[in-house]
Formats: C-alpha cells, structure tokens, sequence
C-alpha cells in the first residue's frame, strides 16, 4: 500500500499543478520562437495572436490546457496499455479461501512498478486489502463499488485545471474587447474628428480590431478546448467501464462466501465465536498491561510527588526566611534613615537658633554702640551748657550797674527759657538762674 501510494499521489500532484503549466509555458515560447525567426510562415491569421499582450496571455492558456489535455491522454494511453498487462493468478479447484488474499497481493506487487498508480492495479489490490482486512467477502461488490465511484470523481478533478483554463480564456477575451473598447474611445475626439478625420477613424478601428481579435481569440481556444476535453472524457468513461468490469471478474467469484446450501449461518457463527475469543484474549492481554502499566504510573506519581513536596517545603522555607530577613534589614534601614533624618533637623534647629541669637547680640551691640555716641554728645553738650552759664553769669555781672537792667534781665530770661526748653526736648539739663544772682541784679 505505501509502495503504490506515493507515486500516485506526487503523480497526481504533478500532473494537476507543475506539469501542465511547466510544459505550456514551454510551448508558448516555442511558438512565438517559432513566429519571431520566422519558422512560421508568415500569414494574416498571425494578428489575431501578436496584435496585443492579452492576445499573449490568451495563447499562454490555450497551451497550458493543451499541455494538461496531452498529459491526460499519456496517461490514457499507459491505462488501456494496463488493461491486458495487470491481472492475478487463475483460480485453481473453485474459489479461493480469504487466508490466500495476502498471497495473492504479493503476486499483484510482483508486477513492474509502471503498472502500480494504474487504476486496474489500485482496484485490485485495494479490493484484496478489504478482503484481507474485513476476512470475508460477502460485502467486497460494494467495496468495488465504492472504489468506482471514487475513481470517477478523481478523473473527474484530473480536469479542473483544463475546466480552469476553459473558463478563464473567454474571460480574458472579454478584457481585451473591453480594452480596445477603452482604447478606441480614449483616442477619439471632436477636434481629432474635424481636424484629422483619417487618424481618427484609424485609431477607431484599430481599438476595435484589438476588442474583437482577443474575443474571436479566446472563443475560438475555448472551443477548441471543450471539445478535445469531452474526447477525453468519454475515451475515460470507456476505461473506466473496462476496469469495473475486469476488477469484478477478477475478484468477485474468486473468494468463496460465509456459509453453505444447507446452512448459511455455520461458518459465519464459527467466525463470530472465533472473533469473539481471539477479541476476548486480546482485551484480557491489553486489561493486564492497562493495571500494570497504572501501578507503575501511580508508583512514579507518588515518587514526583514526594520529591516535589520536599523541593516544594524547602523552596517554600527558603523564601519565608528569605523575606522575613528582607523585611527585618529594610525595618532597620527605614528606622535608622528615620532617626538620622531626625537628628540632622534638631542640629538645624540648634544651627538656626544659635544664627538669631547671633544677629540678636549683633542688634543689641549696634543698639548699646549708638547709646553710647548719643552719650557722649549729650556729655559735651552738658559741657557747652556749663561754660554758657558762666559766661552769662560774668555778662550779669557786668550788666549790674547799667541802665536797663530789667529789659536785659527780661531778654535773658527768654533766652534761658529757650535753651531750658531746647535742652529739655534733647534729654540734656537744663539751665536755672540763682535767687541770690536775681537779688544781685535787683
């Protein structure tokens, strides 16, 4: 089986995806090449594929469903070639018993490799494989069946990329009208119309031809397309008849079936009770490794979990004292920070109050300076005063004898008075006259 299935499916890969579009690529150059060295003869059907890019792409397609349609028919071609090639041994005294179905798969496989990813060969060895696998054959027509029908979906998906190509071609066919559609109106103009009506016209008709050469193009590759793939498929559909009739000759009467004329039911009692003590033996083999392989896991269980506990507690303790030290340290930092935060703002306390109890001293220095000043000048003052007086005392004496003595008396009265009250108004002592100088000068 795995022999059979890897080919065909990077055949099938290859085939539905690269190929097809690794050897159209490799035709599109080729005709061009062909056309541009002039291997092609020249002719005037060659506008409708070298007149524009869509034209180009158009080409590109048709060749690539070619390339997909050709790979299809070599694989066609390989298919009836396996039709009479691939067969199993003849039946030997009646139909065989199922035991001999891997015998018979062996000699299937003992067939080239190039017949392997046929489908007459995927039939049969599948169709054996169930016989195998299932040990009857009672239901092997609906398992061929049941391949049938698989393989004509397969063939039908072999032609999605052609159905692709089918469906994209007129696509691009109607982008091209539409671009010479575009182009010949883009170029068309009033003044062009009346100044140059022969280059109007011309590029009219030259928009035109590109819109309706990519359609007529892309119709006429679509067609041709169609028609090669609906040859194809019915030459498929023929093989395909031809493997399900081969396959059910090959398989269907070859294997004999449960029971007999006289009573059907024996042999297929006898493969239930036998299927039924072989099942019972292998659930008491597999119940037995179950309980042992669950005590073993159990055993481990207990001995991860005890393993884990202890790592567990002692991780668990480990960060307990861990984080309490942590705690504790950054406790005493805090309180230590605290207290040499407290002690730095009392000695700026002390700091500030020693600063204003110096500018206190500094003030009353200044104060007890300016005291003293005024005390001296109020001391020379005092000593002014006191030569005044004798002065005044010598002039009263003097003036004792003259003639209007009162009126001087009187005008020395007023000028003590008013040195009284000057001395008075500065905080200096003030001058008085004797009675006994008053009684002289009477």
């Amino acid at each position: 089986m795995q022999q059979t299935d890897a080919p065909k499916i990077s055949q099938s890969i290859a085939a539905k995806l690269g190929w097809p579009i690794l050897i159209g690529s490799a035709l599109t150059v080729l005709f061009y090449g062909a056309i541009h060295f002039g291997i092609v003869p020249n002719h005037s059907l060659l506008r409708y594929v070298t007149a524009h890019p869509v034209e180009y792409v158009e080409v590109a397609m048709f060749m690539v469903g070619v390339a997909a349609l050709l790979l299809k028919a070599g694989q066609l071609i390989g298919e009836f070639r396996s039709l009479s090639q691939v067969d199993l041994p003849p039946q030997e005294n009646g139909r065989d018993k199922i035991e001999h179905a891997p015998a018979l798969l062996n000699a299937l496989y003992q067939l080239p490799e190039s017949f392997h990813p046929t489908l007459l060969f995927q039939r049969l060895s599948k169709g054996l494989q169930h016989v195998h696998a299932s040990q009857t054959a009672s239901n092997l027509q609906d398992e061929l069946k049941y391949l049938a029908d698989i393989d004509q979906e397969k063939c039908e998906h072999d032609y999605s990329m052609v159905r692709i190509v089918i469906w994209a071609t007129p696509m691009l066919g109607f982008l091209g009208t539409v671009i010479g559609i575009t182009l010949a109106l883009g170029n068309l103009s009033p003044e062009a119309l009346v100044n140059e009506p022969k280059v109007a016209m011309e590029s009219l008709l030259q928009g035109l031809s590109v819109a309706f050469d990519t359609t007529a193009l892309a119709l006429t590759l679509s067609i041709g397309l169609m028609f090669a793939q609906f040859v194809l498929g019915r030459v498929e559909s023929e093989l395909l008849n031809n493997v399900d009739a081969i396959a059910a000759d090959e398989l269907t009467a070859r294997f004999e079936t449960e029971g007999s004329a006289t009573d059907p039911s024996v042999l297929a009692v006898k493969k239930m009770a036998e299927r039924t003590i072989q099942t019972t033996q292998d659930l008491v083999v597999r119940q037995t490794e179950l309980w042992r392989d669950t005590v073993s896991s159990a055993h481990q269980h207990w001995q991860r979990l005890i393993s884990t506990s202890s790592e567990q507690m002692e991780t668990a303790l480990h960060n307990a004292l861990t984080e309490s030290l942590k705690t504790h340290a950054d406790a005493f930092a805090a309180a230590q920070q605290h207290t040499i935060q407290r002690s730095a703002e009392q000695l700026n306390g002390v700091v500030d109050a020693l600063y204003q109890v110096s500018s206190s001293i500094h003030t009353q220095h200044e104060q007890l300076t300016e005291q003293g000043t005024i005390l001296l000048k109020v001391v020379e003052a005092t000593g002014e005063v006191a030569n005044l007086e004798h002065s005044l005392n010598r002039n009263l004496e003097t003036l004792a004898g003259k003639q209007h003595f009162e009126e001087t008396v009187q005008s020395l009265a007023a000028t003590i008075h008013l040195l009284n009250s000057r001395m008075s108004g500065g905080g200096h002592a003030s001058v008085q006259l004797d009675r006994k100088d008053k009684g002289q000068a009477a």
